[in-house]
């Protein structure tokens, strides 16, 4: 008898995090309970429906698993979520209840893995600054000459699933990675081809690549004296959270001119119209946009579907959430 699966999502979302292949292997190996109302269902909804649920699949927009709604759904094996952190989602007590909870957020990782490195590439090239220039009649006349990724030493803040995701992409140019992680072993590092480092020392890097969570420890964690360490003609990426970085103290570096910015979160979003941002020459600016992909979010749902089909057999899983990982998630 197949186990009872509730996919919490409406037919929007799943459009965006779910393909044709992915809703096949669920009503192949699970007996689905589809969400046809059109909407997210609200906690009065959820608790109703949670009864006989063995599989709990969500995505952005569902409703969080509270301790009132897992006291309702004493069958409940499995939580699978088709977007990123599980943080909001559900309480740690879970785990407590032998509940396996699945993340799709190493899939998201490798479109942000992509992502920084298109922001690298095209900043070592000072490709939207020459854009710039071209579009308002300039020719070469800039005295700009781009730079080689290739053995290149890069800084990496935190040895997350997009950091992981980016490292691995950027092999193929023989480069040194030091990465900054006090979870980290220099053991865990080596097996990353990198080299553990201090938060200094990766800030001294040509290239330095943010990765670290929104947590109350990381919070400011980049202060204005380790910002000063940014060395002049430096590529800076952050592709994680802003609240990491002093901002006063980053906007008067940045407006300085002397390095280089991709910058993909800021601290209230959208960027308001007015931040001094949007005029500096020496920015690269996204819309809070590097894990978003066609691919990668079609993808999400069926990554941990199929994770899910692993754990129940007791077989290696790729995305599952130990109750360690979920206290440092952001």
């Amino acid at each position: 008898m197949k186990m009872k699966a509730l996919v919490l999502s409406p037919e929007s979302r799943l459009k965006e995090v779910c393909s044709e292949r992915c809703r096949v292997l669920l009503n192949e190996h699970f007996d689905v309970s589809w969400n046809e109302t059109g909407k997210d269902y609200t906690q009065e909804e959820l608790a109703e429906l949670v009864g006989d649920a063995e599989v709990i699949f969500t995505s952005w927009g569902s409703p969080g698993l509270t301790e009132e709604a897992l006291n309702q759904a004493p069958k409940l094996r499995a939580v699978a979520h088709a977007a990123g952190t599980v943080k909001s989602l559900v309480p740690k007590q879970i785990f407590g209840r032998g509940v396996r909870v699945f993340s799709a957020a190493p899939r998201i990782a490798l479109s942000v893995g992509e992502y920084c490195l298109a922001a690298l590439l095209a900043s070592l090239r000072y490709l939207p600054t020459l854009n710039d220039s071209l579009c308002k009649g300039q020719w070469r006349d800039l005295g700009l000459k781009g730079r080689e990724l290739t053995g290149s030493t890069i800084g990496i803040i935190s040895a997350s699933s997009t950091a992981r995701a980016f490292i691995k992409l950027l092999a193929p140019f023989q480069v040194n990675v030091l990465i900054y992680d006090p979870y980290l072993s220099e053991e865990a590092a080596a097996s990353l081809n990198a080299k553990r480092a201090s938060l200094e020392e990766v800030m001294s890097c040509p290239i330095i690549s943010v990765h670290a969570p929104k947590l109350p420890a990381t919070e400011r964690m980049l202060t204005r004296e380790l910002l000063a360490r940014i060395p002049d003609g430096a590529i800076f990426i952050n592709s994680s959270r802003a609240t990491v970085v002093d901002g006063p103290a980053f906007m008067e570096e940045l407006a300085s001119g002397r390095f280089f910015a991709a910058l993909d979160v800021f601290e209230k979003e959208p960027l308001a119209a007015d931040s001094p941002l949007r005029s500096l020459p020496n920015v690269l600016l996204t819309p809070h946009i590097a894990g978003a992909s066609v691919q990668g979010h079609l993808a999400l749902m069926e990554a941990v579907a199929e994770d899910v089909i692993r754990g129940l057999r007791e077989e290696k899983t790729s995305y599952e959430v130990s109750e360690r990982m979920w206290e440092v998630m952001a």
